[in-house]
């Protein structure tokens, strides 16, 4: 009995969840936010999309050099 008590939990091989490099957001959208995220056919697609658009005109000048299309 001991024996198969020790095979019971722990790590194993191939358990769990896979490493990625992707981080997940979560936030609150008003209604009109809303709106149109339920207009979009993939609204993670579109939120990236918008966040890199952004950050190329605003915030971060170096990312106009990088293109992942």
């Amino acid at each position: 009995m001991e024996e198969s008590a020790k095979k019971r939990g722990g790590r194993r091989p191939g358990a769990g969840r896979k490493k990625s490099t992707v981080k997940r957001y979560g936030f609150n959208a008003p209604a009109t936010v809303h709106a149109v995220l339920q207009q979009v056919d993939s609204i993670t697609d579109f939120i990236c999309e918008a966040v890199l658009k952004h950050a190329k005109t605003r915030v971060c000048a170096d990312l106009n050099d990088d293109s992942d299309d």
